[in-house]
């Protein structure tokens, strides 16, 4: 009896004279190979529920069926569209990039923040420069539209250039978040106008304006929590004292412990040096 000689791929390979790497194996579809049919009891009992029992999801499902796998469970609810719809990600923007300007009137950072004044909701805007951290632009009162925040902005902007005349150039950089106020085409209209170029941050990216967020927190650990107001008048009363006491005698660490002011005394020295 003559033995034959198993063949192999690889022996096939050699006597048809061709690379193994033109051969594999292709897998058939996960999808296919996972295909069952629905379970005729389980699929009846799913049908019964009623009522707020059809915003379970799979996991009670399966505990008050008792009788069937959670895995099963979840396959059959799939199928039967019955599974809670998941909440809709928001799409992620690229972060701006990390950095603090060596001088004024580069960046400016914006944000909305709320405060309590014993009755109702007060609205606070605010622009801050990132390199000396003064406020140089703010609205403090009882609505948040668009036209509030173009207020704080073009204070900021008088403040500043001391002008609110239109230019055709981009005078600095606002960053701000994507709150309704701010992508509204009426503030943006008014800020190009103004030559402020806006960049928005992303979303869920409170690093990418760290400045205006760090005036805020310590605007509540400084002010706010520590009163308890009475009504609006005392609420923006306490505003203006604080705003005043943070710009012109508030010493700051990020500025080497110095004032605002003293630090701003600096800088124009330091400026006037390079010229010479």
């Amino acid at each position: 009896m003559i033995e034959i000689e198993k063949v192999t791929p690889n022996i096939a390979f050699k006597a048809a004279n061709i690379a193994k790497t033109t051969y594999y194996y292709v897998a058939k579809p996960a999808a296919d190979m996972r295909k069952k049919p629905l379970d005729d009891d389980l699929k009846a009992d799913l049908q019964k529920l009623s009522g707020y029992e059809t915003t379970y999801g799979y996991r009670k499902v399966t505990k008050k069926l008792e009788k069937y796998n959670h895995k099963k469970v979840y396959r059959h609810m799939k199928k039967m569209k019955m599974l809670q719809p998941r909440k809709l990600k928001k799409k992620k923007h690229k972060r701006l990039p990390i950095e603090c300007p060596i001088v004024s009137n580069v960046r400016w950072e914006g944000d909305l923040s709320y405060v309590y004044d014993g009755q109702r909701l007060n609205y606070l805007f605010s622009v801050v420069d990132a390199c000396d951290k003064e406020i140089i632009g703010d609205y403090y009162g009882l609505r948040c539209r668009s036209d509030e925040a173009i207020i704080s902005l073009e204070e900021a902007v008088k403040k500043r250039f001391g002008s609110l005349e239109p230019v055709d150039y981009f005078r600095v950089r606002l960053r701000l978040d994507q709150g309704s106020q701010y992508i509204s085409q009426k503030f943006k209209d008014r800020a190009k106008e103004l030559g402020v170029y806006i960049d928005y941050c992303g979303i869920d990216c409170p690093d990418d304006k760290p400045f205006i967020e760090s005036f805020f927190s310590r605007y509540k650990c400084e002010e706010v929590y520590r009163n308890e107001y009475s009504n609006f008048s005392q609420a923006f009363i306490h505003w203006v004292q604080y705003k005043h006491w943070y710009n012109n005698s508030r010493i700051h660490q990020g500025l080497a412990y110095k004032t605002i002011p003293e630090f701003k005394k600096q800088q124009e020295a330091l400026h006037l040096q390079r010229s010479f």
